[in-house]
């Protein structure tokens, strides 16, 4: 008598190899979540204390031999989201209004005789990003200006994109590119256009190539956005 078995290998291989991926796929899952949420604390003495994600490694740490009683300790915490705060920038003589981080300074600007009538200006604190909100005296058309703007631009744009956009119920244009500058350094540019009566505003940001991230767009837009006329 002859007892025969039959098994289903291939079936079993399969769901093994669902296995192993689910669990690939739970592993890069749970290191990218601590990897965001978790930051190692190192401390030297009470002279130095910050924080960096898990995935860095600190190497080379030098102490001067004079500094006494030299204790370094590292341990890790949550990282909390630190959300970028915002102020309110009121012209009561212009009658327009608009929010810029809390991080940037600002300065007003007069050019007498000009077509400006009002410029102010703002640059981070700690980076070097920059730009502007400026309103014009324009009796030409929109189009006019950007097209002899461009035109007789001493920048080389790169990648440079026009689209519309509609800022405080105007419709206006949106142009985004890329600048190589005289210290060969690339920057980003971010810059709105619309004109409302007899008058043309104009927001600028500028961020440098090797700094730029999705967050400095939403910051930009979160200006235009911001800004009313009244």
């Amino acid at each position: 008598m002859y007892i025969i078995y039959i098994r289903n290998y291939k079936k079993k291989l399969l769901y093994l190899f669902l296995i192993i991926l689910l669990w690939t796929a739970m592993f890069f899952a749970a290191s990218v979540f601590i990897g965001r949420t978790f930051a190692y604390n190192l401390t030297i003495n009470d002279y130095l204390s910050f924080s960096y994600p898990l995935q860095y490694t600190i190497e080379d740490i030098f102490i001067n031999e004079k500094v006494q009683g030299n204790t370094i300790e590292a341990n890790y915490n949550i990282a909390h989201h630190i959300p970028l705060k915002f102020s309110t920038y009121k012209s009561i003589e212009g009658k327009f209004s608009f929010d810029y981080p809390t991080a940037f300074e600002l300065k007003e600007q007069y050019f007498s005789g000009a077509e400006i009538l009002y410029h102010i200006g703002f640059k981070d604190k700690n980076k070097p990003i920059h730009g502007f909100v400026q309103v014009w005296s324009l009796p030409y058309s929109l189009e006019e200006f950007l097209e002899k703007s461009k035109a007789t631009s001493m920048q080389n744009f790169i990648n440079f994109t026009s689209q519309p956009i509609t800022v405080d119920n105007s419709k206006g244009v949106f142009w985004r590119y890329s600048i190589l500058t005289d210290s060969d350094m690339n920057y980003r540019g971010l810059e709105v256009f619309w004109k409302k009566d007899d008058k043309m505003y104009r927001i600028s940001y500028f961020v440098p190539e090797n700094q730029w991230n999705e967050k400095e767009y939403e910051t930009f837009l979160k200006i235009v956005n911001s800004f009313k006329t009244y």
